[in-house]
């Protein structure tokens, strides 16, 4: 399901990638019948900018920021699984954020946006989804920030509110170590070799993507979720860029069908409509700015 995802800079932050996934599995979420195969190319991005930064009183950061998102994603699928999934995806989205201090440690990240969500050839207004967030989050340390809040999808034909966490944490130093989750969750461990070279290990990284599909006549929302396992190389290219690679494993994928209703919500969390592929090698590579 797609929500608003808060995760607000105040400086500007962006990255290009592309990966692939070869020819895996494709089965039912509770059988190992090979129903199909699959492989995926994906290319994806986001670039965040400030547009207003100041400070209150305390010195604390009030921030709004503009957050453009984009992926295309080809598979190349075969049986049942080229019948399930789409040839393409394309998801393509603006989200407007802002941060405002509370107190001397809670503050406030809301967030709220639109974009398309369909295969490119089939782009219509019910592939406009709208999706926002409103997080209220504590600063245990420095370092270390958790909260609690509500996400806003229009995924399934109705406006839906549901809860969301978010989590943050960072060391930084020789070893660097940074968690996140906000929508989408991401783990990391990385060793500076030097000034231009380090060695990142992400035990765990997990996203999806979503499109209005018609299937049967009707228009329903298929999504997939994806977690994934690798080892980076990043080679810094200047003050602030660097170009990395990842050579890993994908953990899982699995894929959901569901109407665009209200009992279409309900059904996406059980187990009907729903398929998984295989476990298999993943690689990509990319160029990020302001990390």
């Amino acid at each position: 399901m797609l929500l608003g995802v808060v995760a607000i800079r105040v400086h500007a932050q962006g990255y290009v990638e592309v990966g692939y996934t070869p020819t895996k599995d494709f089965m039912k979420d509770d059988e190992e019948a090979k129903l199909g195969t699959g492989s995926m190319w994906q290319l994806k991005g986001r670039y965040t900018f400030p547009f207003s930064t100041k400070q209150n009183e305390k010195g604390q950061p009030i921030v709004w920021t503009g957050t453009l998102n984009g992926m295309y994603a080809r598979m190349d699928n075969e049986g049942m699984a080229k019948e399930v999934n789409p040839d393409e995806v394309l998801n393509v989205g603006f989200n407007v954020s802002h941060l405002r201090p509370l107190s001397e440690r809670w503050y406030m990240m809301a967030s709220l946006g639109v974009g398309v969500y369909s295969a490119p050839s089939e782009i219509s207004f019910k592939s406009i989804l709208a999706n926002g967030a409103v997080i209220f989050a504590y600063k245990l340390r420095e370092n270390f920030d958790i909260g609690v809040g509500i996400g806003l999808t229009n995924s399934y034909g109705v406006p839906l509110i549901m809860p969301m966490g978010f989590l943050k944490w960072n060391i930084r130093g020789q070893y660097e170590v940074d968690v996140e989750a906000a929508g989408s969750m991401k783990a990391s461990v990385a060793r500076k070799f030097s000034n231009k070279f380090r060695l990142r290990l992400v035990p765990i990284e997990m996203d999806g993507i979503s499109s209005v599909v018609k299937r049967d006549g009707e228009h329903k929302i298929y999504g997939a979720t994806r977690m994934r396992a690798y080892l980076s190389p990043e080679l810094k290219v200047g003050k602030s860029s660097y170009v990395y690679l990842g050579i890993g494993a994908e953990l899982y994928h699995s894929v959901k069908v569901s109407d665009r209703s209200f009992k279409g919500f309900v059904n996406a969390f059980k187990g009907d409509d729903s398929w998984e592929f295989g476990r298999g090698f993943h690689l990509m590579g990319g160029f990020k700015y302001g990390f």
